[in-house]
């Protein structure tokens, strides 16, 4: 018999953000498209993803896998193309939010597609109810809708409470947003950037710029005593009122901001660690940080902190998006396309951005464009935006 010809069939690829472990740099490089690994798996097409601020501990180079290069991202939405024999629940074609967190394994959520393994118990159905809603809103049920969520309700959050918000990126954004929604009657938004200032300002919150003077001064001037409840939205790389790294700055003015009885939640990451080729600034982040405890007792203030697991609590908070209720895709700055992402982690990490969405092929080019007025394709200029919230729903 002949010999057999090699096979010139040519493998599908695509395109996807890629980190090498240099801090301040990713690359959009083609790799080879996933399929199904195990029966359990699922493969999705994603139609819109999102910069977390997060990723940009991977991208500063404090966070992030010892091994690379590796796909990074993890918040998305798209389109089921193909399921494993043990996946009964999904169906190609159906429309999913990736969450940040799946059942068992990892995601990268900054590619064209993304295998989802346990998919079953991973991937959000959204159902045709969701149809007519925009990417923009419910990309941001795979990680920052929920963290948001939480965040207010670990700080023992009640209608009526005062709230000071540490941080005005997108999570404190949308902390905010929520205590507002839930029944706060006064928000404090800290920062100092002055275009996520304005933003805090439209949706209701009281903008408090740290660089002016220490929070711990200026909120309780406000409420005396404090505020009821506190939530740190910031993290490990976090600065004090010169600009300067202090990893201890916030919670420490958190907890003196917060009255007695009250509550602090820490959602901002905070996670150590070791330096190797994908972490190679992790000796700038302290796996101990000081802070008052002796003030925490005497307030007899709760803490809770830790990472949020957006299939714990997306339920309810999709269907206040389905009801419109929420409309949570007002912090999205720009939408690019993946070609632009290394230029939108650039600026997202000068704070130029408040978030990025990156859109691809097939994506929902309309819906994503109205919120906010935003422009596409490597246009970044920050709109203004304006947020009514609704409680008559």
């Amino acid at each position: 018999m002949p010999d057999s010809e090699p096979s010139t069939t040519k493998k599908p690829t695509m395109r996807a953000v890629v980190f090498d472990g240099h801090p301040y740099k990713v690359h959009v490089r083609t790799l080879p498209k996933p399929t199904i690994v195990r029966q359990t798996d699922a493969v999705v097409r994603l139609t819109a993803a999102a910069i977390c601020g997060s990723d940009l501990h991977n991208y500063h180079g404090v966070f992030g896998s010892r091994e690379v290069p590796y796909p990074l991202g993890h918040e998305g939405m798209g389109i089921v193309e193909e399921v494993g024999a043990e996946v009964p629940s999904l169906s190609p074609g159906d429309r999913v939010v990736v969450p940040n967190f799946p059942a068992r394994g990892r995601l990268d959520g900054g590619s064209e597609y993304v295998r989802v393994p346990h998919a079953d118990q991973t991937l959000i159905v959204l159902g045709p109810p969701c149809d007519s809603i925009d990417d923009a809103d419910l990309v941001l049920l795979s990680d920052i809708f929920p963290t948001g969520w939480t965040g207010v309700t670990w700080s023992g959050f009640e209608a009526g409470d005062t709230m000071a918000i540490f941080g005005a990126g997108p999570v404190g954004l949308l902390a905010a947003y929520f205590a507002l929604l839930r029944g706060a009657s006064r928000v404090y938004s800290v920062d100092c950037v002055a275009a996520r200032l304005r933003v805090a300002a439209s949706i209701g919150a009281t903008p408090i710029d740290f660089t002016h003077a220490d929070p711990a001064a200026q909120i309780p001037a406000r409420e005396a005593g404090g505020v009821a409840r506190t939530v740190d939205c910031v993290g490990e790389e976090c600065v004090d009122g010169q600009g300067q790294p202090d990893q201890s700055y916030v919670v420490t003015q958190a907890i003196q901001c917060t009255r007695a009885g009250g509550g602090l939640a820490v959602i901002g990451v905070c996670f150590e660690m070791p330096t190797s080729p994908g972490v190679r600034r992790g000796d700038a982040i302290s796996p101990t940080v000081t802070f008052l405890l002796s003030e925490v007792w005497k307030k007899g203030l709760t803490l809770r902190a830790g990472a949020v697991d957006a299939k714990s609590v997306v339920a309810p908070l999709l269907e206040l998006i389905r009801v419109g209720k929420a409309r949570p895709g007002f912090v999205f700055s720009s939408v690019v396309n993946i070609e632009h992402a290394p230029k939108a982690y650039r600026r997202f990490s000068k704070r130029l951005e408040i978030k990025v969405s990156i859109r691809f092929e097939g994506g929902d080019k309309a819906g994503i464009q109205g919120a906010g007025g935003m422009r596409l394709e490597g246009s970044f200029t920050v709109t203004s935006v304006v947020v009514v919230i609704r409680r008559d729903v």
